[in-house]
């Protein structure tokens, strides 16, 4: 019984964590550079070491190691300035107070031992809606508390991550609206359609999708030595590897009983698409590929017009299907 129990609160934690991907979508900024000072650390390195793939997570990144990296990133985005002007130390040691300050409003917020005791009660009365209503409600709060300390993330950024930095902040917010649209439904009906329970059956393949499309950015312990953080872009290479992410995760959540769960995935990644210049960077790779494909269709003389057109889009869409 108590199996049963955890199974099912680690489950409701990883909804809870979706949910955190948003509010933290600076997770190209505080998953990356936010320094562990959270009580519910443990329950994160536990969904780390559920989720993620073997070898990487917050358990092989020391403290050392992330002060580090982010001091290192901090020095290097000022490199054009003086040494006498940056001060690389204090830089980094603002935003490890920062991020202390966002996972204690955040946690405030919603605490997500609270959360997920108030969804094990729900869930079974059909009144998740409830639950999540009153935590979307809290949602201009933990807008102000990521905008703080974007504030502070700013000066240890590049020029070019900056450009990238407002399309992030936007993307940040079209996520936490389309979470909390009409007040829930969204991550309610995720929750109440199994999507907790289809993430769990697949999460050996979300995890070999990250790790294919994302390993190169994620140190693991056997390199976090000489890693460096990478920029904090979203440009056509991480437009390219996102929707290849996409497609993984979602080919293989349509393989649970219930479609609505890679609807609702699927759904989130379009917002992503919409909100940034990914759309016509992936627009352009398929129509290179469909224009590839059916030139070599065209030359190959032992094919009819059709069977050439026919073979193309057959094996484009597998083409697409494994990005």
């Amino acid at each position: 019984m108590e199996t049963t129990l955890n199974g099912s609160r680690r489950l409701l934690a990883l909804c809870v964590a979706l949910i955190g991907c948003c509010l933290c979508c600076c997770s190209l900024a505080a998953a990356e550079l936010q320094l562990p000072n959270a009580s519910n650390i443990k329950d994160l390195n536990e969904l780390g070491a559920h989720y993620l793939p073997a070898g990487y997570g917050p358990a092989n990144v020391s403290l050392a190691d992330l002060q580090r990296l982010l001091e290192q990133k901090c020095a290097k985005a000022n490199a054009a300035l003086p040494a006498s002007e940056v001060n690389a130390t204090k830089l980094s040691d603002d935003i490890q107070q920062a991020g202390g300050r966002l996972m204690e409003c955040l946690n405030g917020l919603a605490n997500i031992t609270v959360v997920l005791d108030e969804v094990e009660r729900a869930r079974p009365l059909g009144d998740l809606d409830v639950v999540f209503e009153k935590y979307c409600l809290r949602l201009p709060q933990a807008r102000q508390c990521l905008t703080d300390f974007n504030a502070v993330l700013l000066p240890c950024l590049t020029r070019e991550e900056r450009q990238h930095n407002a399309v992030m902040q936007r993307i940040i917010g079209k996520l936490l609206d389309f979470v909390c649209y009409k007040n829930g439904d969204q991550i309610a009906l995720f929750i109440a359609e199994q999507g907790p329970e289809c993430l769990e059956q697949h999460k050996d393949n979300v995890g070999r999708c990250l790790e294919k499309s994302f390993g190169h950015y994620m140190p693991s312990q056997l390199n976090i030595s000489t890693v460096e953080l990478p920029e904090l872009v979203l440009g056509s290479r991480q437009c390219t590897e996102l929707h290849d992410f996409e497609n993984c995760v979602v080919r293989h959540l349509e393989n649970c009983t219930n479609i609505t769960p890679s609807n609702i995935v699927e759904s989130m990644f379009r917002y992503v698409r919409k909100e940034s210049n990914c759309q016509q960077v992936v627009d352009r790779v398929t129509r290179d590929h469909s224009e590839a494909l059916t030139q070599r269709a065209g030359a190959a003389p032992s094919w009819s017009h059709s069977a050439g057109a026919a073979a193309a889009t057959i094996t484009l869409a597998l083409g697409l299907a494994v990005m």
